[in-house]
């Protein structure tokens, strides 16, 4: 982790301002820094032979920034630095193709799920090359092999993101895509749970697709096929097409070994038969009044947390609050500044269960 080790601290009244860093605010620890591009949070530790600076994981910055922030700091204490391991550490810039959660999804036009190797995303690429296509990935290892196939073809028309599918797809307009990819996801037989096919998913799932648009589930497990009708059977009026055993355009290396095992591939397809309503995606994050009675149990709902973890002290009237608030399965690290009209240190992501989370927590501890 890049850190520094410095000889001398100061005692300061903030907000200060060396060069383009700023120094917002102290809360214990903590100090807030703002600079051209970021915000974010480092921390203050006394160790025997000096004070160890670090930066905080949650508010976590490019190392260009952190750099920026440490020789600031350094610079306003008159300090010395006794050790440091940033020097040597080369900035990997942010990839042109990689999306972050809040990032722009509306000119999305497929979606795949859980790409692996990435054969078939690319595969649809090529075969679309005038739709955007967007791959939905949580193995970091095959998102970074991806990137670099996507780089080294020259492919232009592929986005990846590195989140839960389902928070994704509560991102998309409504009507908007021509076609949804699942192939040979985990079949989770012992965590039934965990499955990505389930009652909310196909219900967003209808609600982004394009009239006569298409989820396609391709898997080798009867198991998770016999799962996924029943889901699909589930619906009112539902168009359903089953495959079995039938060859597909392209197959990966693993399906080539399963079909030379002679297991048998499912596919499954659920047509989107009517257009949906859009849905407003406008949310307002924003607190009218401080938050009082806080506490620290876990308050957990259908389809998102509230989780209160810590508080910090900046002074007499004013803190700083850590939580954990959104989608149960892939919930948000964040921290508020609780004054008169609190706010987000940086707002959650634009999603839908942040939001919700976000009106609830207003409900419970809105002052």
């Amino acid at each position: 982790m890049p850190h520094i080790l410095i000889d001398n601290l100061k005692d300061f009244s903030f907000p200060l301002k060396i060069s383009e860093v700023e120094f917002l605010f102290k809360a214990e620890h903590l100090i807030a820094v703002k600079t051209n591009i970021s915000k974010f949070f480092i921390e203050i530790k006394k160790k025997q032979k000096g004070y160890l600076i670090k930066y905080d994981k949650i508010t976590r910055p490019l190392i260009s920034e952190i750099k920026k922030a440490y020789l600031a700091f350094v610079k306003l204490n008159d300090a010395n630095i006794v050790f440091e391991n940033i020097s040597g550490i080369k900035e990997k810039l942010p990839d042109k193709n990689l999306l972050d959660i809040a990032d722009d999804l509306n000119k999305t036009d497929i979606v795949e799920i859980g790409f692996g190797s990435g054969r078939h995303l690319l595969h649809l690429a090529k075969k679309y090359p005038d739709k955007n296509i967007l791959g939905i990935e949580i193995h970091k290892p095959s998102i970074e092999q991806v990137l670099k196939r996507i780089e080294q073809e020259k492919i232009k028309n592929i986005k990846i993101i590195n989140h839960d599918a389902r928070i994704i797809l509560s991102k998309i307009p409504s009507n908007s895509l021509h076609s949804i990819y699942v192939h040979f996801p985990v079949p989770w037989d012992k965590k039934p749970h965990r499955r990505v096919i389930n009652e909310n998913f196909l219900e967003e799932a209808q609600r982004v697709l394009q009239k006569n648009g298409f989820l396609h589930l391709r898997t080798d497990s009867e198991n998770y096929f016999s799962y996924s009708l029943k889901e699909f059977l589930n619906f009112k009026n539902a168009q359903i097409e089953i495959k079995k055993n039938i060859p597909y355009e392209i197959i990966s290396k693993y399906e080539q070994r399963w079909i030379n095992q002679g297991k048998n591939i499912y596919d499954l397809y659920l047509f989107c038969l009517e257009e949906s309503p859009q849905i407003n995606q406008d949310f307002d994050f924003s607190f009218e009044k401080k938050l009082k009675n806080i506490d620290f149990e876990p308050k957990i709902y259908d389809n998102f947390v509230i989780h209160f973890e810590k508080i910090f002290k900046i002074d007499e009237n004013n803190e700083l609050i850590k939580a954990t608030i959104g989608n149960f399965n892939k919930p948000e690290h964040i921290y508020i500044v609780n004054n008169k009209k609190p706010y987000y240190f940086k707002p959650p992501a634009p999603v839908k269960d942040n939001f919700l989370a976000h009106i609830k927590l207003k409900r419970l501890f809105d002052g």
